[in-house]
């Protein structure tokens, strides 16, 4: 046993043999080292790799079991197109949080089924399901967890606008708030704490949604959180506090809080506030300084992502070129290389790339 799988193992038994499911050590232990395999052979390449843990999975079954999603313009994934675009645009591994499913069961499903590509993550949190009853849903992901199957927990909303497809045909049933200090808030940053196990928030910038952010923050400190959308500020007159220098002192202050840069183009508008809401970028549509700076002093606590869902799936190639040729080629390429896959790879071996 190697040193990176030696630490792996020592990050895994812990919890999970006080579960009763000592077995899952050696699966991922061969799990991790597939994944290895296909990182370090984009890298042979002469490739950048890039793991994309910002991505929302809808099986054929969960489709069947829901009606309602094709009458909101959902619709399962085309697994064999993401299979083809992930060799085409080096995506070398996906983190598929499953929707519309009472498990995280349909993403090991599909890591069953392509054990080298798709990281076994718990639902996503992007649906009633979590909207309705979080406190059950964090239940249902803690059972997940003790399987020791899972590498990762998907995208939790708690203040959401509507996405800007949905904006588009007047649908509103996204506009939602979960109280991110409330019981499910709690158990959430809770489970991940206990675990070690990261999980994402969607969670608008607004003035007066910073303070309870910062409050859980405080009070879970081992949380793994990523804050989505680095920058994304949808009504720029309900935030005079966010930008390079907030975010940095958050990043001085909590040791495992990371974000994600799955943002729009800086042309994009966002039509409910007519606001350009990609704050990440100046008025040339380059990395604002600011925000290139922050992410070159703090490179560990940033990560590319696409923000895919099925129900925009044609624009999964455009988002990837967005990451790689607006986002990533601003930075160095020893911080492109922590952006696009090892930032990522820590958060779900529990251990650095190298």
């Amino acid at each position: 046993m190697d040193r990176r799988t030696a630490c792996l193992a020592a990050m895994a038994t812990p919890w999970l043999l006080a579960h009763g499911v000592a077995r899952a050590q050696d699966a991922r232990l061969s799990t991790v080292s597939a994944w290895r395999r296909r990182v370090q052979a984009m890298l042979d390449r002469g490739r950048l790799p890039l793991i994309d843990l910002q991505a929302t999975y809808i099986s054929e079954a969960s489709v069947q079991a829901n009606p309602g999603i094709v009458r909101t313009g959902g619709k399962a994934t085309d697994v064999a197109q993401m299979v083809r675009w992930m060799d085409e645009l080096d995506i070398a591994l996906l983190a598929f949080a499953p929707a519309f499913a009472p498990s995280g069961e349909p993403s090991l499903a599909l890591h069953r089924e392509h054990p080298d590509r798709f990281i076994p993550t718990t639902n996503s949190g992007e649906f009633a399901r979590w909207w309705n009853d979080p406190v059950a849903f964090v239940r249902q992901s803690a059972a997940d967890l003790q399987t020791g199957a899972y590498y990762f927990m998907g995208e939790h909303e708690f203040r959401h606008y509507p996405s800007p497809e949905q904006a588009a045909a007047g649908q509103t049933a996204r506009d939602i708030t979960v109280d991110i200090q409330g019981p499910g808030g709690k158990a959430l940053f809770e489970l991940s704490a206990r675990t070690g196990m990261a999980f994402q928030i969607h969670y608008e910038i607004e003035d007066k949604l910073l303070p309870p952010l910062e409050a859980m923050l405080q009070a879970h400190p081992q949380a793994r959180v990523i804050w989505c959308h680095l920058g994304q500020v949808r009504y720029p007159e309900r935030n005079t506090r966010y930008g390079p220098a907030y975010v940095r002192g958050l990043i001085e202050r909590f040791e495992h809080l990371h974000f994600d840069l799955a943002v729009a183009r800086a042309s994009f508008v966002y039509k409910p506030s007519g606001a350009r809401d990609s704050t990440l970028f100046d008025a040339g549509g380059r990395v604002a300084e600011g925000w290139r700076q922050l992410i070159e002093e703090h490179p560990r606590r940033f990560l590319a992502a696409s923000d895919y869902r099925p129900a925009v799936e044609k624009n999964y190639p455009h988002q990837i070129g967005h990451q790689r040729q607006e986002i990533l080629a601003a930075f160095t390429p020893a911080t492109q290389r922590k952006l696009a896959f090892e930032n990522a790879w820590r958060l779900i071996t529990g251990s650095d790339w190298a």
